[in-house]
């Protein structure tokens, strides 16, 4: 009886330090408060972080608290090493009272670096991205208790020593958290690209910037571990081959800089096999960000089930008019395919027209952030699609999502165009395995 008794003790034991051991050391609850001898309440920062995805993708919360200025924001952090996790550029506002933030919660733009204090205890410091022009605190026209405590909380975010203390292990959970690291599901842009599937594991992997800016710098993981470390991108050659792990893996591109200017306008271009995309910085949407997270899964066969087969034709871009861009080309084994077209970073008034085999399917299309669904019929063989940007609306350049749809296939198409510029998709529709 007694044996069986310290058999049970040095079980649980084992068994729990074994889960101590496997514990997060991000995961968890993050505090800190603020204050000086001229303020009459402290600035009061909560950082929660959720269970991580396979150790690299962080949901996190942040409460933020100030007198009578209470707000929380949804957020993500992506591993930039075994210390630092790179902080998402958008926050999205889950309760702000009495007044909301607007841009200032884009001075907590950079990572969080895990380190001990002088008793041993874990903190996370807020290293501020390097930029040699520093993002100005917007001015404030109207001076009232509103407008002061907003430049007080602002000016605390870009200025001041972050250092948050962890009170707890638990990880954070709502019924958001979930919602972040889904793209289709997140109520914002988070810097998580959608998922993209790839014919082969072998790739390569080559930068490209404006040559005019020089100092940029940035870096490279995949599933967690350093592929490049903080190389400069004006630098010749700066090419290296990847491969990827069966199945799901996650590719993280980090701005570490913002050189003598902001932002980092870093391309990253990829390849695989007869499938090329880009990470790009100097898109509207993660300019001034401090990483693009994107999903890549290596499964041929799973690839065919959910996205459409590439269609390649070599020399077919030389036949391209001045004004012409080919955006993609693929197969279609259905007649009819539904498109879907939308703005995912914001409704700023951009319209479109859209072309099949030179026959109108929309003209003046409002693009709104929620989709609208239109219904295409493909003739077999080669068809054109022409999409059109009928002006620039409020922030140039017309920014849109086109995606392609079968019921079991889709593929999407960020576009980016100006007033007489013509994007072409080309789909070959396949009556027949082997017809083309």
């Amino acid at each position: 009886m007694i044996k069986n008794i310290f058999l049970f003790i040095y079980c649980f034991l084992f068994y729990s330090l074994k889960i101590l051991a496997q514990t997060d050391a991000f995961s968890g609850s993050w505090q800190m408060e603020y204050s000086t001898a001229a303020m009459a309440s402290p600035i009061k920062l909560e950082l929660q972080i959720g269970v991580s995805q396979r150790n690299i993708l962080y949901p996190a919360h942040i409460k933020l608290e100030c007198d009578s200025f209470f707000a929380e924001y949804d957020l993500l952090l992506a591993k930039k090493n075994s210390r630092e996790l790179g902080i998402s550029k958008n926050k999205f506002p889950r309760f702000q009272k009495p007044f909301g933030l607007k841009e200032g919660s884009f001075f907590l733009t950079g990572s969080f670096d895990l380190s001990k204090d002088l008793k041993g205890m874990p903190v996370l410091n807020f290293l501020r991205i390097d930029s040699k022009q520093p993002a100005a605190i917007p001015t404030i026209g109207v001076i009232n208790d509103s407008a002061r405590l907003t430049a007080k909380i602002k000016n605390f975010l870009k200025e001041e020593d972050i250092s948050l203390k962890k009170i707890t292990s638990i990880p954070w959970h709502s019924v958001n958290s979930d919602c972040i690291l889904e793209p289709a599901l997140s109520p914002t842009y988070f810097g998580l690209r959608d998922t993209i599937y790839l014919p082969t594991r072998d790739g390569i992997i080559n930068f490209s910037g404006v040559k005019k800016r020089k100092n940029d710098r940035v870096s490279v993981t995949l599933n967690g571990q350093v592929v490049l470390e903080k190389i400069d991108i004006e630098k010749k050659n700066q090419q290296s081959d990847i491969l990827l792990s069966p199945g799901l893996n996650i590719l993280t591109f980090f701005a570490d800089n913002f050189g003598n200017d902001l932002p980092n306008i870093s391309r990253m271009n990829l390849e695989f096999g007869n499938k090329k995309f880009a990470l790009d910085f100097a898109n509207r949407k993660d300019s001034a960000a401090t990483f693009i997270v994107v999903k890549l899964v290596c499964d041929p066969d799973k690839s065919k089930e959910r996205y459409f087969v590439e269609n390649t034709n070599p020399g077919e871009e030389k036949l391209l008019k001045k004004d012409e861009k080919l955006v993609g080309s693929i197969i279609s084994g259905t007649k009819i395919l539904t498109f879907a077209i939308w703005d995912e970073v914001i409704d700023d008034g951009d319209s479109v027209s859209i072309k099949i085999n030179n026959e109108w399917l929309v003209r003046g299309c409002p693009v709104k952030k929620t989709p609208r669904f239109i219904t295409v019929t493909l003739k077999p063989g080669p068809n054109t699609i022409v999409f059109l940007a009928d002006n620039l609306g409020s922030i140039p350049p017309n920014t849109s999502v086109l995606e392609i749809i079968d019921g079991k296939r889709r593929k999407s198409y960020e576009m980016e165009s100006n007033p007489g510029e013509k994007n072409l998709i080309k789909i070959f529709y396949e009556t027949e395995p082997g017809l083309k």
